[in-house]
């Protein structure tokens, strides 16, 4: 071949791909960076739309006009030009190249508009090399002068492209005016009627690459929240790169690190992969070489064994009770290490975030995040076991198809890729809206359903049962209508999807037989493109759903993520140590704290506790008592001064030490849904039934729980609803009995009882109390009377102090208090 034609078929083949792959580089260059679109006023934009549309499909069209003079000549048998390889590869790729561009040209007038011009400056100076390599040879081809005035008719229109593009971009930056806060809108966000739309300091029609998220209607709030969240931190981090590298984290708990036999799986997991790849190339491969033998061994009556038993053997390795097996053995080791090592890691840290946190919770979304946590396995699953090996068989298929016949069955599965895939986000697009509404009304035949079943009682007391029938059969009415409507256009858009494959792959075998019947290739390879193609088309069909499912996975690690950031405000200070101690002896120093900045909650609180002794806080509710208590077994840390126990200020002890000295009685205690045995024997692990019920005993409440059908048994119900007030505070008082701890905080543990075993609890109080220094936060004065310090707290402050005798005779806000209740009980007799 001549050095000249040699460079010219050199540019035949490497034009398509060049284009192609700059418009491809740019584009995705301009997504991972989030590159937005220039300001520009909506007249220019829609003339720089008009002019590259205009000659972007003059370009398609001048490359079908060629395509269609070289079928001519073949279809009218003149052959006096062979259509070679690179020709076709030339032109069929010529025009789907700009085909592609010129789709992604319509639309939006406002665009990223670099990948086009860069496309448009390459194609320029591509098809001018082609043409001056190539022109002189060709001179005196029939259809030399045809084939030279659309070379130069496309020549001048891509010159135009790339100089319009280049002009246009000079001219605005020149003429752009600078952007002040004058001139910067007011509104940077808007709503759209029916669902929300959330949108950066531009134009909405501005974007194309930097990611717009819209809400659903009726979407939950949560997700909602999360999507705004990753959308500014996109933002934030500049790049798609570098959003991503916040889940590094993800990874390392799913990777089996600390796991020998998961290491092990999933080294033989890779090699099975490998492996798999493999045999999806050598099934329809050998399938081939029997169709040659048998061909070849025709009306002869040899059998070609060996060649059959190895085509088994790839079939049995590919099959589920080969090498599938063996994936799913490897992985399930795996996902239990992934599944576990992230949702403890997930609860752990749940269970260790400060009562702030813990205060605001929702339980329902930490259960999910925790649940959907636990799945996020799945997520470096889907990257390295699914997208990985789809790309790779992509790859394999187009080199292996080119060996096989030549480039134009490759282009033919390149443009049922890009066809599949476009017609899937079209779809998509179009069902949107559907979706939507199929997904409220989903969420309110659920909501309708929950609220009625929830609200039984209230249901039956009104007697409108016949009223939530109708409401949630209506309800099911409009679920069904809104999911008929979406599931048509997705059946719609799935059977275009299957028929574009169906053309792909008869277009595919047609050229294939045209080649074999051209003597250009064996029976064989026909028979292998056709059973190869199932295994090519399976990629195909993953593309879409796996950008849905990555797209999906990435908004529901965002939960997870969101959790794992969020840090306790209360921890072990650095070089804590364990508390030591000694007698008991409680000193409050110029504490001061608010649980929001804008308001003080406990202003200049002072007093010291002996150790043994028993403090009462009383005073109106909300003045602060039970926030001492708090700031005392450090749910919140001090915002000024000091806690100290023994001298040691309680800032500088570990957590674990500090309350395991603690027995509290809550105000509203809660137990778990097990038996009384279980929730009392909670306090302390290894305490014997004896210890359980001598507890018990003391909280006068023993003689209560034998008297249920089962005992100690019983379960309780969930946060302790089967039983009554009385009941559920008198266990948790024999709970805290059992701790046997060093500092009692007695929060309102009297305030669910009646006066006869208010009178019994009193003794067993004075029973867990002896020697130990002990807090009492008490509405009811008769409870305290006897308590060494009584502090009267009143808007976050102490404003009296002493005994109940010392306090009475002040005549101030005490005394005041205990006649008020004196009264009330005066008046009830």
């Amino acid at each position: 071949m001549a050095p000249k034609l040699l460079v010219v078929h050199v540019l035949h083949w490497i034009t398509p791909i060049a284009i192609g792959t700059t418009f491809g580089i740019g584009r995705l260059v301009a997504f991972c960076k989030l590159q937005r679109p220039s300001r520009c006023s909506r007249g220019s934009a829609k003339s720089r739309q008009f002019v590259s549309v205009t000659l972007s499909v003059a370009v398609l069209l001048l490359f079908i006009a060629q395509a269609l003079g070289y079928a001519l000549d073949q279809f009218q048998g003149l052959n006096q030009r062979d259509v070679t390889q690179d020709i076709q590869v030339y032109v069929g790729g010529s025009i789907f190249i700009w085909g592609t561009v010129a789709v992604h040209l319509l639309g939006k007038s406002k665009r990223i508009w670099h990948p086009y011009v860069a496309a448009w400056i390459m194609g320029t100076f591509l098809e001018a090399c082609v043409f001056s390599t190539g022109h002189s040879s060709e001179a005196g081809n029939l259809h030399s002068g045809l084939d030279s005035a659309l070379h130069i008719c496309r020549i001048v229109c891509l010159s135009a492209l790339a100089c319009s593009g280049l002009c246009f971009s000079v001219g605005r930056q020149l003429l752009q005016p600078r952007a002040d806060e004058e001139h910067r809108p007011l509104l940077i966000s808007g709503v759209n009627e029916g669902h929300a739309t959330i949108v950066s300091d531009h134009d909405d029609e501005d974007d194309e690459h930097c990611p717009v998220i819209e809400g659903e209607d009726g979407e939950p709030d949560r997700t909602k929240e999360l999507k705004e969240k990753q959308r500014k931190r996109l933002q934030e981090c500049g790049s798609w790169m570098a959003y991503l590298k916040d889940f590094k984290l993800l990874a390392k708990l799913a990777w089996p690190s600390g796991d020998g036999s998961a290491k092990m799986c999933l080294t033989i997991l890779f090699m099975v992969i490998l492996a798999d790849r493999a045999l999806n190339l050598l099934v329809p491969r050998q399938l081939g070489i029997i169709t040659d033998k048998l061909w070849s061994a025709h009306e002869t009556g040899e059998i070609p064994i060996k060649e059959i038993g190895l085509w088994m053997l790839y079939v049995w390795l590919n099959s589920y009770a080969g090498l599938h097996a063996i994936t799913q053995f490897c992985q399930l080791p795996i996902e239990q290490y992934a599944y576990r090592k992230i949702g403890t890691t997930a609860f752990g840290h749940i269970m260790n975030l400060s009562m702030d946190f813990q205060s605001n919770k929702h339980s329902g979304e930490l259960m999910a995040a925790i649940g959907q946590g636990q799945h996020l396995y799945r997520l470096c699953e889907f990257v390295f076991l699914d997208v990985g090996p789809m790309i790779f068989d992509l790859v394999i298929a187009l080199v292996y198809v080119t060996l096989l016949f030549d480039a134009s069955i490759t282009l033919i599965m390149i443009m049922v890729g890009v066809g599949y895939t476009c017609v899937g986000t079209k779809t998509t697009s179009w069902a949107m809206q559907r979706r939507r509404r199929y997904n409220q009304a989903q969420r309110n035949e659920s909501k309708v359903q929950n609220e009625s079943i929830g609200n039984w009682q209230t249901v039956a007391y009104f007697n409108m049962a016949d009223h939530e029938c109708s409401q949630y059969s209506k309800a099911v009415d409009e679920h069904n209508v809104a999911r008929s409507r979406y599931y048509m256009v997705h059946y719609a858009g799935y059977a275009a999807q299957n028929l574009i494959l169906l053309l792909g792959q008869l277009s595919a075998a047609l050229l294939a037989a045209y080649r074999v019947s051209r003597g250009a290739a064996p029976v064989g390879n026909f028979i292998t493109l056709v059973t190869y193609w199932n295994t090519i088309e399976a990629p195909l069909t993953s593309v879409s759903f796996s950008v849905r499912q990555l797209s999906q996975m990435l908004i529901d690690s965002e939960r997870l993520l969101e959790l794992l950031r969020t840090q306790p405000s209360v921890t072990d200070r650095s070089g804590a140590k364990p508390l030591h101690f000694k007698q008991g002896r409680i000193e409050f120093d110029n504490v001061r704290f608010a649980y929001d900045v804008r308001k003080t909650s406990l202003d200049d609180v002072s007093f010291v506790a002996e150790a043994g002794k028993t403090i009462a806080l009383v005073g109106e509710t909300g003045g602060g008592k039970s926030t001492i208590l708090k700031l005392l077994f450090r749910y919140y840390d001090v915002s000024s001064g000091s806690i100290k126990i023994d001298g040691q200020d309680i800032r500088n002890v570990t957590l674990n030490s500090l309350r395991a000295a603690f027995g509290v009685v809550p105000q509203d205690p809660s137990l778990f849904n097990a038996s009384i045995m279980e929730n009392v024997r909670y306090a302390r692990l290894e305490a014997s039934d004896e210890e359980v019920k001598e507890a018990c005993r003391a909280a006068a409440v023993h003689d209560r729980i034998i008297s249920f059908p089962d005992g100690y048994q019983s379960t309780v119900g969930e946060r302790g609803v089967k039983l009554s007030g009385g009941e559920l505070q008198r266990i948790a008082i024999a709970r805290a009995m059992l701790r046997n701890p060093r500092i009692v905080l007695l929060d309102e543990a009297t305030s669910m009882v009646d006066a006869e075993t208010e009178a019994a609890i009193q003794k067993a109080f004075q029973r867990l109390t002896r020697d130990r220094t002990t807090f009492v936060v008490a509405h009811r004065l008769s409870t305290i009377q006897d308590a060494d310090l009584i502090l009267v707290v009143q808007n976050g402050q102490i404003i009296e102090r002493g005994t109940h005798e010392q306090l009475y005779t002040l005549d101030g806000k005490y005394t005041r208090l205990w006649s008020k209740q004196l009264s009330k009980q005066t008046a009830q007799i």
